[in-house]
């Protein structure tokens, strides 16, 4: 058995606060907005108030978190996207470089489109949508503002996934996958928002936690052509889904199953195994939420230890060596660092092509909307062909 993790020493750069009205700090400093004050845009905030060559110009939100957000990082706060915009134009200001959208799935589309069309560039946490052809409209409004769009599958840059991607020809040919992404949240999580109990709105484990995991397939896997899926047996009062197993055919040959949930306790989910969420206690020693198993060893996901029989074949069990822990990352890495790093490349010009474009994203949507489909017919279902979509 191998172990393909070293340590990683960075640290993220750190900067004083500055002036808390928007727009003024100098234009070689990106200036980015956030809109959102839930769970994941302080976060949002925090990382771009943490980079000296930003600014966070603003925070847009109209909950009771926002003042007190505004006010820790010593921001100007707005209640919507129209007042902002209507206070730079009635004050001469410039517009911000760019938008990180964190705000409910179904209040993305609209939000994007109204920042675009000032040519700011976009930075949208996922799902980008519950329905693909809003997805596709803002897409296309998106190229023809020449706007750059980021969807925030932020896992896609977390440094465990990167090494997954980077070794995966060290497992010779993908034949099978198996992934897990089950823990049990709070009852109150769902109490604190009415979309999460809202499937046309985003709401349920499907949209909500599965696309993540869905898109990190695709990415590491490639494209899937067919689902067959059923529900879990549900444990709550809500009309919104607990969870589901899949059966995943890839384009490759490769073959899969899935099983998420948000009510059951277990360990074996991405945020526990890796530790990028603050909100989810670290198990630094889990091994195997993924097992991608190929012609040549088998790679375990996050330990990432490889487990092959060097340039023997036969029919021997592999007698791997314990994995070495102290190779792991200490601190547990952070992706959005390397999210907004990306983002800010897009803006600058630094980089050409999104890590996670709105095609991406709708991929995963599609997957998604055939995991439902799926599940009423009873039977497996075809993913619409992502080029005739669009």
């Amino acid at each position: 058995m191998t172990s393909f993790f070293a340590p990683n020493t960075h640290t993220p750069a750190s900067c004083s606060s500055s002036s808390s009205s928007p727009c003024q700090s100098p234009r070689d400093v990106v200036q980015i907005i956030v809109v959102g004050a839930g769970l994941i845009g302080p976060r949002h905030c925090q990382h771009v108030y943490n980079r000296p060559d930003c600014k966070l110009a603003a925070l847009i939100d109209h909950s009771a978190n926002g003042p007190q957000c505004a006010a820790q990082l010593d921001t100007a706060l707005f209640r919507s996207v129209d007042q902002y915009l209507e206070y730079l134009e009635s004050h001469g200001l410039p517009y911000p470089d760019g938008a990180i959208i964190a705000t409910p799935n179904h209040t993305h589309v609209d939000l994007g489109m109204k920042l675009a069309a000032h040519g700011i560039h976009l930075l949208i946490e996922k799902p980008l949508h519950s329905d693909p052809v809003e997805c596709k409209k803002l897409i296309e409004y998106c190229y023809a503002q020449n706007v750059k769009l980021l969807i925030g599958h932020h896992r896609r840059f977390n440094p465990y996934i990167l090494k997954t991607k980077k070794n995966l020809d060290k497992i010779g040919r993908p034949i099978a996958i198996q992934g897990t992404w089950c823990l049990k949240k709070n009852h109150d999580y769902y109490l604190e928002k009415k979309w999460r109990v809202d499937r046309s709105a985003g709401g349920g484990t499907l949209l909500i936690n599965l696309v993540h995991d869905l898109d990190l397939l695709l990415y590491l896997m490639g494209p899937v052509s067919k689902i067959y899926a059923e529900l879990l047996v549900p444990q709550r009062e809500f009309e919104v889904d607990e969870g589901a197993i899949l059966t995943l055919s890839f384009k490759n040959g490769c073959k899969g199953t899935f099983i998420c949930s948000d009510n059951i306790i277990s360990p074996f989910n991405f945020e526990t195994g890796t530790g990028e969420n603050p909100n989810v206690p670290h198990m630094a020693d889990l091994s195997g939420f993924y097992r991608i198993f190929g012609s040549r060893g088998t790679l375990s996901v996050p330990d990432l230890n490889l487990y092959h029989q060097n340039s023997e074949i036969g029919l021997r069990t592999p007698t791997p060596s314990p994995p070495n822990s102290g190779e792991f990352m200490k601190p547990p890495p952070k992706p959005f660092d390397l999210q907004l790093n990306h983002f800010i490349n897009l803006i600058t010009g630094a980089e050409v092509r999104s890590s996670c474009s709105g095609e991406d994203a709708l991929n995963a949507l599609l997957c998604i909307e055939t995991v439902l489909k799926s599940i009423d017919s009873g039977k497996p279902e075809y993913v619409p062909d992502l080029e005739s979509f669009i």
